[in-house]
């Protein structure tokens, strides 16, 4: 009896096509005999090229019209100082000072120290000079070396007229192994990147994936992202010489924070299609680390940048993270509030574009079952 690989055998022709499928499945090759539609070997298409130079171009512009922007020029913007002391020689102090200091601190006065204390404390003011001998300069490192230098700058004149040297005095001290206190802004960096990154990736690998199955791999990868650049980076600053407790709700704050970074992404994916990852990239880079309030505090950056920080993702985790590490969560609410809004607001919207969506049709075949 003929073998079927004989080639007088009458299934030859379907034994064939069989080893064929085997060895290269044709649902692969299906663009195997498709007449070329790309250059020649050793000539370019030039179109596409230069089409996706416009990636490249828009990080440069938006790079260098942000960055530098924001960080050409710091300046204190209505940094708030209260001196402390008789009220008298208070109210005289702050109308001589005045004129000097224009728009660069909102001065006050007050005879209750204690009172003005917790205000620095709870994150109101950036510092408080105290008047007497010697002159007290109360501050909080963990708002910035920036802010802690003007303080100081104005401070450190006065007493000097007085001949004595400012007494300053640091009520939020930043970490031994993190002495400039950008740590925690790496981290917000870092993170960021886990957040948007997962959802570029997964766009590529899978753009099919069923929107409850892509937030489960955000979630799963956001915090494999977060303790992963959690304890590396404590290898050199440690824990911020802060309680366990405090460690756990920076985790979380920096959790919810890579989390919605994700979901923006999402978004962006679903309503921008292939622009999507310039949108995010505005939003979650060129828009949000200048403002952040980190590099350079907000009271310091012009106005446009000042104003931002009050309500973009990066500052509110900025805030409350500052809140939790440093100070005791006292003054958390602001962050908190800021980033729970972009939260709620991104579900809402991705809830609203999946309601949307189009189902497919039914095709014809599986109609006639």
């Amino acid at each position: 009896m003929p073998h079927p690989h004989d080639p007088h055998h009458p299934d030859w022709d379907q034994a064939l096509e069989a080893d064929s499928e085997a060895i290269a499945p044709t649902h692969l090759l299906e663009h195997a005999n498709a007449p070329a539609t790309h250059a020649a070997p050793g000539r370019t298409s030039w179109r596409p090229v230069i089409e996706a130079m416009v990636f490249p171009i828009f990080f440069a512009v938006m790079f260098a019209l942000c960055y530098v922007s924001a960080f050409h020029s710091p300046t204190p913007h209505h940094v708030g100082v209260v001196v402390a002391g008789p009220q008298s020689a208070t109210s005289a102090l702050v109308e001589q000072l005045a004129p000097n200091v224009g728009d660069k601190f909102d001065l006050a006065t007050t005879t209750d120290t204690a009172a003005a204390l917790e205000r620095l404390q709870g994150r109101e003011i950036a510092g408080v000079i105290e008047l007497g001998t010697p002159m007290n300069v109360h501050i909080a490192s963990a708002e910035g070396p920036m802010r802690v230098q003007a303080v100081e700058g104005l401070a450190q004149p006065l007493a000097a007229a007085q001949g004595q040297q400012a007494n300053i005095i640091d009520h939020a001290p930043l970490a031994a192994d993190d002495p400039t206190g950008s740590a925690l802004f790496y981290l917000l960096v870092v993170c960021t990147i886990i957040g948007y990154l997962t959802i570029t990736v997964l766009a590529q690998v899978a753009p099919a994936m069923e929107l409850r199955v892509k937030l489960g791999v955000l979630a799963v990868m956001a915090v494999i992202g977060v303790m992963v650049s959690y304890f590396v980076s404590a290898i050199f600053v440690g824990f911020y010489e802060a309680s366990f407790v405090e460690n756990l709700g920076l985790l979380a704050v920096i959790f919810t924070y890579t989390f919605t970074v994700g979901l923006v992404s999402i978004l962006a994916n679903r309503v921008f299609g292939k622009a999507a990852i310039m949108i995010v990239m505005l939003l979650m880079i060129f828009l949000n680390f200048p403002s952040a309030g980190a590099a350079f505090p907000a009271d310091f950056l012009p106005g446009f940048w000042s104003g931002l920080s009050h309500f973009w993702i990066g500052a509110g985790a900025m805030d409350a993270a500052r809140s939790i590490v440093y100070f005791g969560s006292t003054g958390i609410g602001h962050g908190l509030l800021i980033l729970g809004g972009w939260l709620l607001l991104t579900v809402i919207l991705l809830v609203l574009t999946h309601l949307r969506k189009p189902t497919p049709t039914t095709s014809p075949a599986h109609a006639s079952h």
